[in-house]
């Protein structure tokens, strides 16, 4: 319940004022196509939707505006994950579940696809690799050290990670997930990205994305949220509504400058107050959907078909959906140069 008020506050206090761009037509995703860079980024525009407000002091155009800084120099400090939550920690009618562990390494599949897509796509940007930015002696002030749920150097899933479960038997109840050595930076259940992320500007963590970016020399900040989930086919009890066998991939990111920058910035446009807020440059939201066949014959509920049917097309859906994200960020960020 906590949560959920705490989103619908969240959400009503960043909807105001807010611009938004693309992401408003329809598409059509083939997991199976093989998409180019001029095909993702013609999609991109359809898929990715892009938010930009004013903060209170200020105006977005005029404090990235020319005769300001341009942002170069970026790191990923937030990497957040939601990989098919549940609640209560039972199994239900959607047949596969992951372990914790399971999550973390996925987790980490995901963040490599940001930093190998990141250079390839603007080798001019100045990206400092998360490896880099957990040496940094700021980052190890704030938050929660992220469990190591894997507990060894393996990278790969392997069966008992990601499995079919009878509805009613235990899994997990982690829904928030780090790579390992990242910081747990949510509060209660809430995670961080829902705290800081959107066209809102922040006070939450605003001292921890000061010092790292000070540390590093970083002009901004990026914070991502990925959600993957897969559903059975299935119809609501309450609203006799037929849902079909689907994956979901979502994707949610933020451009975020510390307050010390946002303070220069004002500083060049002759504005003397200096709120103590956290600045969103652009926000960033996404969803694909794509078929899923999930209900098998018994004697075809094991690992291979599980990599088949649900972990190689989730992960290829990602990895286009990402780097039409990047595409959208990248493109903004080159706007201040």
């Amino acid at each position: 319940m906590l949560r959920h008020l705490l989103t619908l506050v969240l959400v009503s206090s960043c909807s105001m004022g807010t611009i938004k761009s693309g992401g408003e037509r329809p598409y059509l995703y083939d997991v199976q196509g093989e998409y180019n860079s001029e095909d993702l980024t013609e999609m991109s525009s359809k898929v990715v939707t892009t938010l930009k407000r004013d903060p209170r002091v200020g105006k977005i155009d005029d404090l990235f505006g020319p005769g300001q800084k341009p942002l170069k120099r970026i790191g990923i400090v937030i990497f957040e994950s939601q990989i098919q939550p549940t609640r209560g920690g039972l199994a239900g009618s959607d047949l596969v579940y992951m372990s914790e562990q399971g999550k973390q390494l996925l987790t980490e599949k995901l963040l490599s696809v940001w930093e190998q897509s990141i250079g390839v796509f603007e080798p001019r940007l100045d990206y400092v690799f998360t490896n880099k930015i957990k040496k940094s002696p700021s980052f190890h002030k704030y938050g929660q050290a992220e469990k190591d749920y894997v507990k060894s150097s393996r990278t790969s899933l392997a069966p008992d990670d990601i499995f079919f479960l009878e509805s009613g038997k235990k899994t997990t109840t982690t829904t928030v997930v780090n790579p390992r050595g990242m910081r747990d930076m949510s509060f209660v259940l809430v995670p961080a990205t829902e705290m800081m992320s959107g066209p809102k500007w922040s006070e939450h963590n605003k001292h921890f994305l000061n010092d790292v970016s000070k540390d590093l020399k970083l002009d901004a900040l990026l914070i991502v949220m990925s959600e993957l989930s897969w559903t059975s086919a299935h119809t609501d009890k309450h609203t006799g509504v037929v849902f079909p066998e689907e994956i979901v991939v979502k994707i949610k990111a933020s451009t975020l400058v510390p307050l010390h920058l946002y303070h220069q910035r004002l500083e060049q446009l002759k504005i003397n107050e200096k709120p103590n807020v956290t600045l969103a440059y652009r926000a960033y939201e996404s969803e694909i959907k794509i078929p899923a066949f999930l209900s098998v014959p018994e004697e075809s509920k094991n690992f291979e078909m599980i990599e088949s049917e649900i972990l190689s097309p989730a992960l290829k859906t990602y990895k286009d959906l990402t780097q039409m994200t990047l595409m959208r960020i990248l493109e903004d960020v080159k706007k201040t140069w």
